[in-house]
């Protein structure tokens, strides 16, 4: 049996390829770095995760502008949140490269949360009883799932023909 490893891997990267959805994954966190009214927030983690298309990306054409949202979920003082109960939620682009999410979130933990991405900077805001909290958020790279399945799928291309070899020498 004779094979190609170029070709192999290049046909199980389309058909991996062709299985995955095609959407980037984004992880924001943040710590609430200033509330002089209730220092008891201060430290208070904050964790955002979203996706979007990567064509409607795409679309953008490497300018600024903002994404739609195809899914979000959110997790502050022990309450978590999803794109069905975010305000006005989107991802912010500017010159080409992702800033961050926007989108609203009411009578979360008795308070409002409105996470703000604008002029390079990503950044969460939280009111309660009119006392004003905030943090600044930060990427973490999310791998996505073709990235992983190609990963793996080279590992036991090489692994097997490291198998191979042994069992013909």
């Amino acid at each position: 049996m004779n094979f190609n490893i170029k070709s192999l891997a290049l046909a199980l990267g389309l058909a991996l390829g062709a299985q995955v959805a095609s959407a980037a994954t984004y992880t924001f966190s943040g710590q609430i770095s200033f509330s002089a009214q209730t220092p008891s927030l201060l430290g208070e983690t904050l964790t955002v995760s979203f996706s979007l298309s990567d064509a409607a990306v795409a679309a953008l054409n490497g300018g600024d502008g903002s994404v739609a949202l195809s899914s979000l979920n959110l997790s502050f003082l022990g309450q978590t949140r999803d794109l069905s109960q975010a305000i006005d939620a989107y991802a912010q682009f500017e010159a080409g490269q992702l800033i961050g999410p926007n989108a609203g979130f009411q009578g979360l933990a008795g308070g409002d949360l409105q996470l703000v991405s604008s002029f390079g900077n990503s950044s969460f805001y939280y009111s309660l009883n009119g006392k004003d909290s905030l943090g600044d958020l930060s990427v973490s790279a999310v791998p996505e799932p073709s990235t992983w399945a190609l990963g793996l799928a080279g590992l036991a291309v090489v692994g097997s023909l490291a198998r191979r070899r042994r069992q013909q020498a």
